[in-house]
Formats: C-alpha cells, structure tokens, sequence
C-alpha cells in the first residue's frame, strides 16, 4: 500500500457535496451513538473512481468536509490532512466493497452496541419489527477472522456480500452499502435500528410473536434498490441534513 502522494486535489462541486454529505453522515452516527472512538468508517466513491475515507485518529464528531482523505482502490493515499494515517483495516473494508461491487458509491461499518451484541447471536438478525422486516432479506453474513486484513480477507468477503446491500460482520459489527451515501445511510440506520429493537424485546424474557411467512414475502419488496434509492434519496437524507445543520454544526467546514 502506497504512502501520500502529492496529487492536486480534485476540485467541482459534485466533489464538494459528497464531502459535505459525508461529513455530515459522520456526525449523524455520532449524535445516534453508533462510533466507537476512532475505529469504524465510511466511504463514498467518487466521479474520477477515487474514494473518500476517514483519517485514522479522529473522532467521528470531529470529521469535517476538508478532514476526509482521497485514495484509489490500488491503495495509494492521494490527500491526507496533515498529521492523519490511514487505517489499513478501513481500506481493506471499503476496497473489498467498493472494487467487487460497481453499484456501490457508498459503505458504512459500525461497531454500535446493538450491532455487535447481534451479530454475535447464532440466529443473526430476527424479523421482530418493522424495520427489521425493511431490511431482513437484504442482510449477508461474514464469519469473523480478525482484524479484516485487504490481502487475506478481499475475496470471502465479496463472495459473501452477494448482491446483498447489507452484512453483519459475525462478531465484528454492521456494514452498508448504496449507489448514493443517502441510500447507503438509510439502510445502516433501518439495521441499527432493528438491531437495537431486538436486543430490547430478546432482553425481555417474554415468548417472541413473529410475523408470517406472508408478511416475510410481502416485506421483500421494501429491501428493492428502486425503492431504497428514491424514498432515501428524496425523502430520508434530505431530512438528515437538515437535522445535521441543526444538532452539529459546522460538518461542512
């Protein structure tokens, strides 16, 4: 994996806007309490194929516009901020999503509480709720084999992704991914929120009422990219922003 090099940065305002979006995506899932310190990441794809990524050492509340780092898929760090890494594990993640899926411009990976305490259940996500019911086909899992390595690691993962839009890292965590950051978002906070939905209703001890098999199929079409896409795009992420302007200022600096 290549160091910084010195390449001028890229300048148009499609880029600008990914960065603020992105930005902001970072403050949302901070102000959901879905960070974990430093660890964790999202990226988005841009035009010219490069893709933004976080530095390592910063906190998910302290990610502007300008602080996210530009790389390519071959692993060549383009623009940094100055006193930022990389961190090889969050390439690995979003070189495998991003290189073996052409519709994917965005991924997202979480640590939350409610993802992890999850993704170590043997059954995996359970069609409890709603939003359970939004996403529950459209959900992949990753056996866990440490800290996720580019060269070791690249192939099984795709291979388990499929065409699916989200995975549950066994042990590990959550992960999403979109043609948009908006649908991309969208979809980690239907899982996190179905997540943490089943971590409440399991803790209560009570028998569990599950939807039928009906419903199961009817639900398969909420998880369709057409779907997803328009009501995230239109709707949902216009929303988030605008929340973002509100709770945390200054994202877009």
């Amino acid at each position: 994996m290549a160091t910084a090099a010195k390449i001028k940065p890229i300048e148009s305002e499609t880029v600008a806007v990914m960065r603020r979006e992105l930005a902001a995506a970072f403050r949302l899932a901070a102000y959901f309490g879905w960070d974990d310190h430093v660890a964790t990441h999202m990226s988005a794809r841009l035009p010219d194929g490069t893709f933004l990524l976080n530095p390592f050492g910063l906190l998910f509340e302290e990610i502007t516009a300008s602080s996210l780092m530009r790389m390519d898929l071959a692993g060549n760090v383009l623009e940094i901020p100055d006193g930022c890494t990389l961190n090889p594990a969050a390439f690995a993640v979003h070189n495998a999503v991003l290189d073996g899926r052409p519709d994917a411009n965005c991924a997202i990976h979480f640590h939350s509480r409610d993802g992890v305490a999850v993704s170590a259940l043997k059954e995996g996500l359970l069609p409890l709720s709603q939003n359970a019911l939004t996403v529950y086909n459209d959900v992949a899992y990753h056996d866990y084999e440490g800290v996720v390595s580019a060269d070791e690691e690249k192939e099984r993962m795709q291979a388990d992704l499929g065409d699916k839009h989200l995975m549950i890292l066994r042990n590990h965590g959550t992960l999403a991914l979109g043609r948009s950051i908006a649908s991309a978002f969208y979809r980690i906070y239907a899982l996190e929120w179905a997540c943490t939905t089943q971590v409440r209703t399991l803790s209560m001890g009570r028998e569990l009422e599950f939807p039928s098999q009906e419903v199961l199929d009817d639900m398969k079409q909420m998880a369709l990219s057409d779907w997803v896409d328009g009501f995230a795009e239109e709707r949902f992420w216009p929303a988030m922003l605008r929340k973002a302007e509100r709770v945390c200022p200054g994202f877009d600096a």
